[in-house]
């Protein structure tokens, strides 16, 4: 049997390291030729055409957005009509109302116009339909509430539209459109709740100076909003 200090005098105080290994030599050639082995892998097939070098908008997107530019004209015009139906009822509190709703849909058009000047694409405002925007629709005469059964119905029809708009924007993967209609999107939202709440006035009273008197207080609510 083999003694302790044997064991001890025959284990080396440290462990020699060995050198590291050298990477083999690339010449300044070499290194351009590797580095040229990593390239980019496009798709052949995902040319990019000369509209969408003038536009990121598709066509048929674009086509719905001047569309609904027109839409909301049209309900501006009509809402404004029905201001003036109001006024001169000398009924104007609501008439305030009317042109308040009027000048939404006024801007609510101009943000559409902006974006597709934005996207640089090429189109003309189109124009108002006589039928849309007569506020008798063939009837001889208006009750006081009719006004407001019309402005609600426009407002889901403008609802549907630019959910239409969305859903097209979708299927071509038009990512920023989608993200700009959500703002319009969201008006919309308080566009029917605000034309909801409007007609259930009318649940609650007959007597047309209350009503009047809702619909001015309404609009001083709104401006004091805009005002923050």
């Amino acid at each position: 049997m083999s003694d302790k200090s044997d064991l001890t005098e025959s284990t080396p105080d440290r462990v020699e390291k060995l050198p590291a290994a050298k990477p083999p030599h690339i010449s300044s050639g070499q290194e351009a030729e590797k580095t040229n082995n990593y390239k980019i892998e496009r798709d052949p097939s995902a040319k990019i055409s000369a509209a969408r070098k003038e536009s990121y908008l598709a066509e048929d997107v674009a086509n719905l957005l001047i569309q609904q530019i027109g839409l909301e004209l049209n309900n501006q015009y009509l809402y404004h009509n029905f201001g003036v139906w109001y006024d001169i009822n000398s009924l104007f509190g609501q008439a305030a109302y009317m042109y308040h709703r009027a000048g939404e849909e006024r801007d609510h058009a101009q943000w559409i116009i902006d974006y597709l000047t934005q996207a640089d694409y090429l189109f003309s405002i189109p124009g108002t339909d006589a039928h849309y925007i007569d506020i008798y629709k063939g009837k001889e005469s208006l009750c006081i509430k009719d006004p407001h059964d019309e402005v609600l119905v426009r407002e889901i029809e403008t609802t549907r539209s630019i959910n239409n708009i969305r859903a097209v924007a979708g299927e071509t993967h038009d990512y920023i459109t989608q993200h700009f209609l959500r703002r319009l999107i969201l008006e919309q939202a308080e566009e029917e709740e605000l034309s909801h709440t409007a007609l259930d006035i009318f649940d609650h009273t007959d007597d047309p100076l209350i009503v009047d008197k809702y619909f001015k207080d309404v609009v001083m609510q709104q401006l004091e909003a805009e005002k923050k």
